[in-house]
């Protein structure tokens, strides 16, 4: 059987705020909650509790200066979500394909931009697929009154079809 090349496609787009799916939703509000007066929650907000409506779905990730080698660094992926082929994630340098880390940082600058919630969705594509799936980024910040995040909860919603394309090493290994 001969291989096909897979060329990945990778789209992300904002989307506006509130979302509509109810955990991204609850955790907004969550955000909001834990927010008080201050411009950003605080990092130690970040309780298991506090993600609870998102476990399985919520990746956790250290915000390093601008200039950093990596600049977005996995504290915790995918928190008590399966991973069925063993692919590791450390920094968003270390996703597959190289045009969905450029996309994932892209989102998470978003979030550090804006200081603020972010909502996209991200279509993924092989040629033969297309997959979406959507990425509430939160921010948080090191100490109370801090504007500055330092500290990204990415909370994920997929459609049927994302974790199985992720984990095709076409896709992964695919041009981008």
């Amino acid at each position: 059987m001969m291989a096909i090349a897979t060329h990945a496609t990778i789209e992300s787009r904002d989307l506006p705020l509130p979302p509509r799916d109810a955990r991204l939703a609850e955790m907004l509000a969550r955000w909001h909650a834990a927010r008080r007066s201050d411009p950003l929650p605080l990092r130690a907000d970040v309780t298991f509790e506090a993600m609870l409506p998102m476990v399985g779905h919520v990746d956790l990730v250290d915000v390093l200066p601008a200039g950093s080698a990596s600049r977005f660094v996995f504290r915790l992926v995918c928190t008590a979500r399966e991973t069925r082929d063993g692919f590791v994630v450390r920094a968003t340098g270390d996703i597959r394909p190289a045009a969905l880390a450029r996309a994932t940082e892209a989102d998470f600058a978003a979030g550090v931009t804006a200081a603020a919630p972010v909502l996209r969705e991200v279509t993924l594509g092989d040629g033969a697929r297309t997959v979406r799936f959507f990425r509430l980024i939160l921010p948080y910040a090191e100490r109370r009154g801090d504007a500055t995040p330092s500290f990204l909860a990415d909370c994920l919603v997929d459609e049927p079809g994302v974790r199985e394309l992720l984990a095709d090493p076409s896709f992964r290994n695919g041009a981008g």
